[in-house]
């Protein structure tokens, strides 16, 4: 008596019947055996305990050249007033307020970096909200005559005489007229990070980027990440300028290489056949065909001249050939010749008999 031993297993797709312990923020995953669980981006832990993790918690700061804003599960870069945020979501631009309405400037607007001023004509002073221009007077030292000195806000004193105040962001230097800038106003001018010192403010960059000449500008350069370029970068005075090798293009972005098809346009330059390859294309030719040095042009390939090709008759076509034999002969295959002939055997034995047996010959 023979005894089988039957066993299976059920699977249990504990993913999709809930009967997982994955915490809120982890993904089940099924395994052959169980199943596990993984956090999702933007969170760190066993999957059965997940937390957020807090991206702008490092040096890069998430990556943002101004303010790094964390969220559950993921973050946000975010950028001074006077700045607007670059197409990549981490590095941060100047507005040009001027463009809207002159910035809302009576006679001459300026734009700087983060921020923008009004000025006035020759004749013409600032007023108090800093967007209008008043006539200038030539009369006593108030604030109507055009000498008062004072680099932004003037105010008549009881006295008769001036006193100079500087608009918000600024503070007032120690001639008691000009006003020096600081950090608190359009980022102290500068593009990314700014520090206020004795002499002013100091700007500096994002990690990813090193200052122009200007002193105030951030640019891209080469020796971080390679700028950027997919390929090749190279550094200027305006930033990274990136380039492809041949057999690419350069995309809108400025940065990244695309691989040109180039059997899209007149096939290549091939006479039959092109496949395209990274960075480049191959021609090749039809059945019949050699592909010449110049690896674009496709030229006949005559069998005939070849030894033997044919028993008897060759005839070259494009691309082919055909095999003809000679009168009285048959073609086998596609290039062998072949005679038929009778041979007639007898034999005696209690009787006499004749028999025909066909024979081909090759030649």
């Amino acid at each position: 008596q023979t005894r089988v031993m039957l066993r299976w297993s059920v699977y249990t797709d504990e993913c999709s019947e809930d009967t997982d312990d994955c915490h809120i923020d982890a993904l089940c995953q099924n395994t052959p055996k169980s199943f596990k669980c993984i956090c999702k981006a933007g969170y760190k832990g066993d999957g059965k305990q997940c937390e957020d993790m807090d991206e702008c918690d490092n040096d890069y700061n998430g990556g943002c050249v101004h303010d790094c804003i964390n969220i559950p599960g993921n973050y946000r870069c975010t950028c001074y007033d006077g700045f607007m945020l670059a197409d990549d979501g981490h590095n941060c631009l100047d507005v040009d307020e001027c463009q809207d309405n002159n910035g809302g400037c009576q006679q001459i607007c300026v734009n700087t970096m983060g921020s923008y001023e009004c000025q006035c004509k020759e004749g013409f002073f600032l007023s108090d909200n800093q967007h209008t221009c008043i006539h200038r007077s030539e009369d006593g030292m108030n604030c109507m005559n055009k000498d008062h000195g004072c680099a932004h806000i003037c105010r008549e004193t009881p006295k008769g005489g001036v006193s100079c105040e500087c608009r918000p962001g600024f503070e007032l230097a120690e001639n008691q007229q000009d006003c020096r800038l600081t950090c608190n106003y359009g980022n102290g001018g500068c593009q990314h990070t700014c520090e206020d010192t004795d002499v002013g403010p100091l700007c500096g960059c994002h990690q990813k980027y090193a200052l122009h000449s200007d002193l105030k500008t951030c640019i891209e350069t080469c020796a971080v990440n390679n700028g950027g370029c997919d390929r090749t970068c190279k550094d200027t005075a305006t930033g990274v300028r990136c380039s492809c090798p041949v057999g690419f293009t350069l995309q809108p972005d400025g940065k990244t290489c695309k691989d040109i098809d180039e059997c899209l346009e007149n096939n290549g330059g091939c006479d039959h056949l092109c496949r395209n390859t990274v960075g480049s294309f191959e021609c090749s030719c039809q059945k019949g065909h050699k592909l010449l040095t110049n690896e674009r042009t496709c030229q006949d390939i005559d069998e005939c001249s070849f030894e033997r090709t044919c028993d008897h008759i060759c005839i070259n076509y494009p691309g082919s050939f055909e095999c003809v034999c000679h009168r009285g002969y048959t073609l086998y295959g596609l290039t062998h010749c072949g005679g038929v002939f009778t041979h007639t055997h007898t034999h005696t034995h209690t009787r006499t008999h004749t028999q025909s047996v066909t024979v081909c010959l090759l030649t």
